[in-house]
C-alpha cells in the first residue's frame, strides 16, 4: 500500500476517526489517536504522535513523539524518537533520542544525540552519505 499525502489539509471527521492533518509548512501530522499502515514518500517533516508501521522516506525531519510506536524503514534529514521506535534508520543530518526515546534495530546517521535515559540497541554506522559506486 503507497500513501499520497495531497497539498490540501485532512479534516477531522465528528466522530474523530481522523485527526492527521497537513500544514502549511509542509507538515504531516499523525495525532495520537491515528494509526497508519503503509509507505509514505513526502518532501515535507513528519510528526507521529499515534502508531506507524511500514516505510517513511521524509525530505524533512521525521519525528517520534513521547508515547509514540513506530515500526518501519525511515528515512529523513533530521530525525528526533522521543517514543518507541524499530527497524532501519537514516538521518542524513542528525539523530536525537530523547530522554524517553527507544530505538532497536540499525542507525546510519551522520551526527548522533542521545540523552539521558533514552535506549539504543543495534548497529550504527557514521559518515557521510556520498553514494559510492558498485564497481
Amino acid at each position: 500500500m503507497e500513501t499520497v499525502v495531497e497539498t490540501a489539509p485532512a479534516e477531522t471527521s465528528e466522530d474523530g476517526v481522523v485527526e492527521s492533518r497537513r500544514d502549511a509548512q509542509n507538515k504531516f501530522t499523525l495525532g495520537p489517536g491515528d494509526s497508519l499502515e503503509g509507505k509514505l514518500i513526502y518532501s515535507g517533516s513528519v510528526n507521529v504522535q499515534g502508531r506507524a508501521e511500514g516505510e517513511f522516506r521524509v525530505g524533512g525531519n521525521f519525528e517520534v513523539g513521547a508515547g509514540a510506536s513506530v515500526k518501519a524503514l525511515i528515512d529523513g534529514t533530521n530525525v528526533t524518537i522521543r517514543g518507541d521506535a524499530e527497524g532501519t534508520l537514516t538521518a542524513r543530518d542528525k539523530l536525537t533520542l530523547g530522554k524517553s526515546g527507544k530505538f532497536n534495530g540499525d542507525v546510519t546517521v551522520k551526527r548522533l544525540q542521545i540523552e539521558d535515559g533514552a535506549s539504543l540497541n543495534g548497529h550504527v554506522r557514521m559518515g557521510s552519505f556520498e553514494q559510492s559506486s558498485s564497481s
